[in-house]
Formats: C-alpha cells, sequence, structure tokens
C-alpha cells in the first residue's frame, strides 16, 4: 500500500476522540513504507467533498468515527450514501480502495459496535472494495478525560495497526482484539452495575464537566418545555 487516506467522521473534528485514534494509526503506518497519509474532516465542508474526490484514487481509505447510543453520525450516514451513489457510476473494472473502518464509543463495551462492525463489512462488499477490518474500542469518550501515560498501551497498538495495515493492507485478529478494551462485562457484575447507577456512581464524569463549564445549578433546566407545551 502506498497511499492511506484517513477521513474523520466526528461532528467534533479535530478535537475528537475519534482523531486522537486515527493519528496513532497513521503514525505507525509511516515509517512502514507507506507515503504520509491524508487527514480530511467530514464535518468540514470542504474537507467532506474533498474526500469524495480523493475516496476512489487512495489506495487504501480508514473511515473513522464515534457512535451516539449504538448509532452513526449523520454526517458519516451522508458521506456513504455518497461514495455509493459514485461507485455504482463506476465501471465494475475499475480499481477500488481497500476501505477499513475505525468505530469507538462511549460506553465501556466494545459488543456496542459490533453491529455497526458487521454492516461495515458488507459496505465494502457492496462497493466492490477489498476489507481491511474494524478498529472497535469501547469506552472511547473518556480518552479525553483521562492522562496520557493511561493510554500508552491503546497507542501504541493503534501504531501497531498502522503499520500492519503498510505492510499488508488489513488488520490482524489478534492486534484488533488487544485495542478493543473491555468486550463485555461478565454476567456478575450485573448487579454491582445497577447499584452504581441507582447511587449515581456513574455520573461523576458528566457532574464534573457540568461543575467546570458553570453549569451545575442549571442541570435540571428544560428551556424547550414551556415552547413544547404551548
Amino acid at each position: 500500500m502506498s497511499s492511506l487516506l484517513l477521513l474523520n467522521g466526528s461532528p467534533r473534528g479535530e478535537r475528537s476522540n475519534t482523531m486522537k485514534m486515527l493519528t496513532r494509526v497513521a503514525e505507525g503506518w509511516e515509517p512502514t513504507g507507506g507515503s504520509a497519509s491524508i487527514i480530511l474532516h467530514l464535518a468540514n465542508r470542504a474537507d467532506f467533498a474533498r474526500a469524495l474526490e480523493l475516496i476512489f484514487t487512495a489506495d487504501l481509505v480508514l473511515l473513522g468515527m464515534p457512535l451516539y447510543t449504538d448509532m452513526m453520525p449523520g454526517l458519516v450516514k451522508s458521506f456513504i450514501e455518497e461514495v455509493g451513489a459514485r461507485a455504482a457510476a463506476i465501471p465494475s473494472e475499475k480499481s477500488r480502495p481497500t476501505l477499513g473502518f475505525l468505530v469507538q464509543c462511549g460506553f465501556p463495551e466494545a459488543l456496542h459496535c459490533r453491529y455497526v462492525e458487521r454492516y461495515l463489512e458488507k459496505l465494502a462488499r457492496r462497493l466492490g472494495s477489498q476489507y481491511a477490518g474494524t478498529i472497535v474500542r469501547g469506552g472511547g469518550g473518556a480518552l479525553s478525560d483521562m492522562p496520557e501515560n493511561a493510554n500508552k498501551k491503546l497507542w501504541e497498538g493503534l501504531r501497531v495497526l498502522g503499520g500492519q495495515l503498510a505492510r499488508e493492507g488489513r488488520f490482524g485478529s489478534e492486534e484488533l482484539n488487544a485495542v478493543k478494551g473491555i468486550e463485555r462485562f461478565p454476567r456478575i457484575l450485573g448487579p454491582l452495575l445497577k447499584l452504581a447507577v441507582r447511587l449515581h456512581l456513574v455520573e461523576f464524569i458528566w457532574n464534573g464537566d457540568l461543575k467546570k463549564n458553570g453549569v451545575w445549578e442549571r442541570r435540571f433546566d428544560a428551556p424547550y418545555g414551556p415552547a413544547l407545551r404551548r
């Protein structure tokens, strides 16, 4: 593989956790023989348009995205629909890029990403592309709240995947497994998790953000309530 197009599908653009992960993949890609990767943010209109122009000229495309309550962002879905329409107009004998994906979610269990992973594998086939695999990571929403050293193992795992992508054109199952985080909590933890929810112990991150941004006293405001009732 000689050219890699990285597409960041997060609405938060450069500030996103998706971007942090894609950057580490690129760090592993370039020293392994691949040319410098191109990074585009789909939340930027100009980048969105350029991504549509470049996607069928790159050797390999890696599309990264967050999941919001198990759903991909609307801008990613719009991009996929545009790509599908353009692919249908390209003669079948023309080459297609190899497609890989990165999916991260705020839920700590990686299994929340698995249904989207299956969809993306089918998508690659429908577009006539080789499928490089999907990087899945649970608990991605906490990456920006953690100290850099706490993510050291994940960052190194993503660099390994980037190097593997450059050498082999695909991700290996062992390497993907190393970065997924927790696949599923043991069933024995179910009662403890329910207790933590009742005691509001799982809200400490959101509560901290509310206090940090000076809106803790307004956390029960319902600004759209009266308008909906009228």
